[in-house]
């Protein structure tokens, strides 16, 4: 990765730095969205753009740019990087405090990240996920508080997990870096409050709904438990089948007859995406 945007400024990435005094960095006051480049195309990206506004305004951050120069800003760093296959976050810090706790004028950083897809083998024999109790503060804003989740990616791994799954002792959530749904007696369930609004869960849904019923709602512990099928959705991992619950088998432990259906149209929507995109530039 060559280059990196600060404040619209584009830069050498290996220089790209802030000053100690941000408030990103004192109190992780920020916002952040991730997407991925395939082909050299910015995956949902106007999806993606409006939920960084509305995680911005959720902790009262303005964003230095409107949506259309954030746009041109990323394609930039997509060209001048000669991006195909990649990554792009853009950070939006609370800028720097003279008392490291008051916001000042936000920071925008947008920079490329190398991504390294999830094994094949999780798409067709299904992953492993384990459970915790957190309940994370402002779910609906993607901040940079995954605290939790970094302290426990050593125990996910260690147990050949591929997510932690965050509840409150009855009810269940979302995944550390995921968005959760169960497949139950033919029904697609989903959480809806109290959870980030997962951009690939939207798209998710919306070629689940001629395949079988929507219900969007709390889902409880037995009812993950329970579940006939299970699927993780995220930017890296797009719809992943879970077969396991810490020591417990999803259905009869295989990838579900649903997840395959689903799987599959996702990856048609996707393709067509990308298609529509590519002829647009």
């Amino acid at each position: 990765m060559k280059y990196a945007s600060i404040n619209g400024t584009i830069i050498e990435h290996d220089k790209a730095s802030l000053h100690i005094s941000d408030l990103g960095l004192r109190r992780g006051y920020a916002v952040f969205e991730f997407f991925r480049i395939l082909r050299g195309v910015p995956v949902f990206l106007e999806d993606h753009l409006e939920r960084f506004e509305r995680s911005a305004r959720l902790l009262e951050l303005t964003p230095p740019f409107g949506r259309e120069k954030l746009e041109g800003l990323i394609r930039e760093l997509i060209e001048l990087n000669n991006l195909r296959e990649a990554g792009i976050q853009m950070l939006l810090t609370g800028g720097y405090s003279p008392d490291a706790f008051t916001p000042g004028q936000p920071n925008l950083i947008i920079a490329p990240m190398a991504v390294t897809p999830p094994p094949a083998q999780l798409y067709q024999q299904g992953g492993k996920v384990i459970l915790h109790q957190n309940l994370r503060e402002l779910p609906e804003a993607k901040t940079t508080d995954y605290l939790v989740a970094v302290k426990l990616a050593k125990r996910v791994r260690a147990e050949g997990a591929t997510e932690v799954i965050y509840h409150d002792g009855k009810t269940v959530y979302e995944g550390g870096r995921s968005s959760l749904l169960i497949i139950q007696q033919g029904t697609l369930i989903t959480a809806q409050a109290g959870v980030l609004p997962g951009i690939t869960r939207k798209h998710l849904l919306e070629v689940a709904r001629p395949i079988l019923p929507i219900q969007e709602r709390p889902i409880t512990l037995a009812e993950l438990y329970s579940a006939d099928e299970v699927l993780l959705t995220g930017a890296t991992r797009q719809v992943m089948p879970i077969t396991q619950i810490e020591d417990r088998r999803v259905g009869d432990g295989q990838v579900g007859p649903y997840s395959q259906q689903l799987m599959k149209a996702f990856q048609e929507n996707l393709e067509a995406y990308l298609n529509h995109r590519m002829v647009l530039r």
